[in-house]
């Protein structure tokens, strides 16, 4: 069934505090991304967004002791009407900043409020010029600069600025099957970080040593809406590099990405994309995240293994690779049958010198 979100359910809860109940979290969520959610498959004591909910009540928790009293006049409500004045075309921050600043009876700071509903409404971490929220990495966001969508042509959103649709490319990779974050784990030496950064996904740091992922799936499938303020096709496009990198087996989670799941507390939803087919694994599918999706590629083509346990698991050159165990095994071998062959010879010396002194 659908649940249908109430109003009065958010009007007597101030962002101080956390949204506990399930009903109010979903309330919740159905407002600020305008949706309509589907609880069937759900018990009463689960939570399909609990991932999400544990990143922000972490980001909420950052944001309030910079409001001071502020938070005392702002519930839950008051923060979904901050996030559709975001949503407005055309309104920049400065604009926003107004509207809420009259709005509110304390006269004390509500950049943090305002960075904390646009990160919300975005998935990208945002901040103002003069930084409110100490977010990882924020995507500064100028007082003169519109969130979302522009209302005349040729202006630009800073969403549009940070999710720019690059012309395609001539670039020409192919992204088989076993492309995979466990193997650019086990094969490539790239650690996978995860992060609730949207602007950071497939994103390689620390000399191409480190990939970041982004996992909030359930939330990226209430954004595939004609009015998100992210660009058309972005959610949908992320969703599919999530089941490029963690293809499902048989219909459940592969095994690395439960382990994954456990040790971090992901969105599970990630391991439950529908698995690619040869076609659907082209680049040219890919717009949005194609140069990231290149990059990542060559770097795990041109690692070379470091330990035996990457030598064991490379076969990206298949012939190569059983070549050099092949060897490997003729070398042991070797080793094995001249040791026998040695100690074979040693203990027929020592019953030769044994039967000659028995003799004497």
């Amino acid at each position: 069934m659908a649940f249908k979100a109430r109003d009065e359910d958010l009007d007597d809860t101030i962002i101080s505090q956390p949204l506990v109940s399930l009903p109010t979290r979903y309330t919740f969520l159905c407002k600020v991304y305008r949706a309509r959610i589907n609880l069937g498959g759900f018990q009463i004591t689960d939570d399909g967004f609990q991932a999400f909910y544990t990143r922000f009540d972490e980001l909420r928790q950052i944001a309030v002791p910079k409001c001071g009293g502020a938070t005392q006049d702002c519930t839950y409500r008051r923060l979904v009407d901050i996030i559709e004045l975001l949503r407005t075309p055309g309104a920049s921050r400065a604009e926003v900043k107004r509207v809420v600043s009259d709005r509110f009876t304390v006269r004390l700071p509500i950049s943090p409020l305002i960075d904390l509903a646009a990160s919300l409404l975005s998935l990208v971490f945002v901040s103002g010029p003069v930084a409110a929220i100490s977010y990882d990495d924020p995507v500064i966001w100028d007082d003169t600069m519109i969130l979302g969508r522009p209302m005349q042509l040729g202006q630009v959103s800073l969403i549009d600025a940070i999710f720019r649709r690059p012309p395609s490319g001539t670039d020409s990779v192919k992204l088989p099957q076993s492309f995979t974050a466990a193997h650019l784990e086990k094969i490539g030496g790239i650690q996978i970080r995860w992060t609730h950064n949207l602007a950071d996904h497939l994103l390689l740091r620390d000399d191409d040593t480190r990939l970041m992922l982004y996992h909030h799936v359930s939330v990226l499938q209430l954004q595939d809406r004609a009015d998100s303020i992210l660009p058309a096709g972005l959610a949908e496009e992320t969703i599919r590099t999530m089941s490029l990198l963690m293809p499902p087996s048989l219909g459940k989670a592969n095994a690395w990405f439960q382990q994954e799941q456990r040790k971090h507390r992901l969105d599970t939803s990630v391991g439950q994309c529908d698995r690619l087919n040869s076609s659907e694994r082209q680049i040219d599918n890919f717009h949005f995240w194609r140069e990231r999706l290149v990059l990542l590629k060559r770097t795990y083509d041109e690692a070379e293994p470091r330990s035996l346990s990457q030598l064991w698991w490379d076969d990206r050159k298949k012939t190569q690779w059983l070549t050099f165990w092949v060897a490997v095994l003729v070398f042991l071998m070797t080793i094995f049958f001249g040791v026998i062959q040695s100690t074979a010879s040693i203990v027929q010396a020592w019953a030769s010198v044994k039967a000659l002194r028995t003799q004497n």
